[in-house]
């Protein structure tokens, strides 16, 4: 059975997430068939983050039993959340999905990305879609002391969104490059109001840089398969730097560091596929 319209496909933006935990894990993303996914969180007492994102293809081999699955039915895409803390304040940064699906003849497809609640992209996928955007995600603040004189803190998580898509229609076959990425990076200022005083924070915190580069191309269902040709890849750059306070006070001087991270890196090829599925 051929489908009226489009089946489906697409990929998106994983997504931003923020700081944290002395020892983190590099992340580890699961393949099962043409599905892939992941989750990962670290946190400390200031300073955490956490994200989940699942892409892949689904059709009716997925749902044989359920009849309003039909024979033509094909969904393709990504979707992630994201969470950060700083300073003990906790907010989701990322909601974000792109998708493509067929079913019963009908078909549709769409980019959605939100920031900390807010809607900053959402559109229909026809045409090549480039869309970034920098943003302050969200402040905190804190308070600390040292050698007695109170130092107010004023966080700022802020990076950038975005995904490249291009997809491709013919009358035998759905095709979708996509590249979505994400960066988030932590910023801390420092203020003092006692006199002969002096305050500074030093260094940068990189939360995460992250890209997921696919390209995915699928035939229309006939005969009860399709074939497919997938390939999705990944490179992660997170928890990566030093935010120190500094503070001269008269004629002495001391020092807090607030947050500290080695980096970690990791990198691949999530899955890659080209054969036929049948049900």
């Amino acid at each position: 059975m051929q489908p009226k319209l489009l089946p489906a496909l697409a990929l998106l933006t994983p997504l931003a997430a923020l700081l944290v935990a002395s020892s983190p894990a590099a992340a580890a993303p699961s393949c099962s068939g043409p599905v892939c996914q992941d989750a990962a969180g670290w946190s400390d007492s200031g300073f955490g983050a956490s994200y989940t994102f699942w892409t892949g293809l689904q059709s009716k081999k997925n749902f044989q039993t359920d009849p309003s699955y039909g024979a033509d039915y094909l969904k393709l895409g990504a979707e992630i959340q994201a969470t950060a803390k700083a300073f003990g304040v906790s907010k989701p940064i990322v909601d974000a999905y792109a998708l493509i699906y067929n079913n019963n003849g009908e078909s549709w497809g769409g980019v959605h990305v939100a920031a900390v609640g807010v809607v900053l992209y959402s559109a229909s996928i026809t045409n090549a879609i480039p869309f970034g955007v920098s943003r302050t995600f969200f402040k905190a603040d804190e308070d600390i002391s040292l050698l007695g004189v109170h130092i107010d803190l004023d966080g700022k998580v802020g990076g950038e969104l975005g995904v490249d898509v291009i997809p491709s229609i013919t009358s035998s076959y759905l095709s979708l490059m996509a590249e979505p990425y994400a960066r988030a990076y932590a910023d801390v200022d420092a203020d003092v109001g006692a006199a002969c005083a002096s305050v500074s924070v030093k260094g940068s915190l990189t939360a995460l840089d992250l890209h997921v580069p696919a390209a995915i191309t699928v035939t229309y269902p006939e005969d009860d398969s399709m074939s497919v040709l997938m390939s999705l890849d990944y490179s992660l750059h997170s928890l990566d730097g030093k935010l120190k306070v500094e503070l001269e006070y008269c004629l002495d001087t001391d020092s807090k560091t607030l947050v500290n991270f080695d980096g970690f890196t990791a990198g691949g090829q999530l899955f890659s596929k080209w054969g036929t599925i049948s049900w």
